[in-house]
């Protein structure tokens, strides 16, 4: 009888520790993934996931969509993209910054082109219906720049303070196989981070450019031998 006591004892210690290290691993993977969930580098990777699987929800969870396209709408008026987007077309932008009450529209076509990036991996064309000038919309910047054609790399140089964040997304252009930084701002909300808007998008035009010049400047090099002929 002692000896069934003491076997049915020895059991239930046993089943005691193997719940006990299960729920042990439980928590520490429930603290890992909520640690991972918290992390900037998390909500960027989410970024990359909802473009990739054409999710506006997710993609709108992770980017204050509002925030970035008002940044970049200011950022048209820099001088880098003043060079690249040409003299006449920019000065609709001139004008549109400096008609505050037109700088909400153009906000919003931009806000409107960014979810259509999203949800068909292209932007549309502005209808001949649309209130916005077809110059002052991301498929127009794209037209110029190719955005587009810049692939997501690795993610670099997270920097965080409290509820703002800074990160570095590394693109890679497939066309002239050159990396591109793109840094951006992020702020923490309920848990989570959110990118709001990009804080070197004229450096990142600028480079773009550098590199599209040299290409074009060899292109016409390799050229010339030939029209000799």
């Amino acid at each position: 009888m002692l000896e069934q006591v003491v076997f049915i004892l020895g059991v239930l210690i046993k089943m005691f520790r193997i719940a006990f290290s299960l729920a042990v691993i439980a928590i520490c993977g429930w603290g890992l993934f909520y640690f991972w969930t918290s992390t900037p580098e998390y909500a960027i990777s989410q970024v990359k996931d909802a473009v990739k699987a054409h999710d506006k929800v997710k993609f709108d969870k992770f980017v204050d969509t509002e925030e970035f396209a008002d940044g970049m709408v200011d950022d048209m008026l820099t001088k880098p993209l003043k060079e690249a987007m040409g003299g006449n077309m920019i000065s609709r932008w001139v004008v549109a910054g400096m008609s505050g009450m037109f700088k909400p529209r153009f906000v919003s076509r931009i806000k409107s082109d960014l979810y259509d990036l999203v949800e068909k991996g292209s932007v549309s064309q502005t209808s001949d219906a649309d209130d916005v000038d077809p110059e002052m919309t991301l498929s127009a910047v794209d037209r110029r720049l190719c955005l587009s054609k810049n692939d997501f790399k690795r993610i670099e140089n997270i920097k965080s303070d409290g509820k703002v964040a800074t990160a570095t997304v590394v693109l890679h252009n497939k066309e002239h196989n050159q990396d591109f930084k793109l840094d951006v701002q992020m702020q923490k909300v309920e848990g989570y981070w959110r990118i709001t808007r990009m804080l070197n998008f004229p450096e990142f035009v600028a480079r773009l450019i550098e590199v599209e010049s040299a290409h074009s400047s060899n292109e016409a090099e390799k050229a010339e031998p030939l029209r000799r002929i």
